[in-house]
């Protein structure tokens, strides 16, 4: 709750918790569940500000080791899509394209227009939706197998998805898919 109340989103394995509007005295959260709303709750500020300093005897109820020093990794890391969470970056793996979604036509916020296509991506542990936008469209196929490199996990409308860096992200496709039947 406290990360939610600092960044705006924050997730607990499958459970992401978002806030939806922020008032004075109190900010309505979004508990979602693997991309599905789960719940809405209006929760004064006084109490998520009381979880920085926890009182004696509730600290050991955390798991204060398990957590992650960085949700940054290393650039030579290959992850598993299972394995994503949401906040990770630095995330690199090959996977095959088993969806894509038609074409559609955009505006970005400072009112350019934009293509963008979705595609699902899957590498037999999981899989993940990722957006791909204007000419890179038509260099990705159904069936193609696609590295990702130095992506990042976040959330767009309730649900985990990629996201590419416009400058350090990069998707390459190593086999077509007509490559790929025998």
């Amino acid at each position: 709750m406290l990360a939610t109340w600092q960044s705006g989103n924050a997730q607990c394995g499958t459970l992401l918790i978002e806030i939806r509007s922020r008032e004075e005295r109190s900010s309505t959260y979004m508990f979602s569940l693997k991309g599905r709303p789960l719940a809405q709750a209006n929760i004064q500020n006084d109490s998520i500000r009381k979880l920085v300093r926890l009182p004696e005897g509730f600290t050991s109820f955390l798991d204060v080791d398990e957590r992650p020093s960085s949700n940054k990794l290393d650039a030579n890391t290959v992850s598993a899509i299972g394995d994503l969470r949401f906040g990770l970056s630095g995330v690199s793996f090959k996977a095959s394209v088993v969806r894509k979604s038609e074409v559609r036509a955009v505006t970005s916020k400072e009112g350019n227009p934009l293509l963008v296509c979705d595609i699902m991506l899957s590498d037999g542990t999981g899989e993940i939706p990722l957006a791909v936008w204007n000419g890179q469209i038509g260099t990705v196929s159904l069936g193609d197998m696609v590295q990702v490199q130095n992506a990042r996990v976040r959330s767009y409308r309730g649900e985990i998805q990629l996201a590419l860096g416009r400058k350090t992200g990069l998707l390459t496709v190593l086999e077509h898919a007509t490559e790929n039947v025998a």
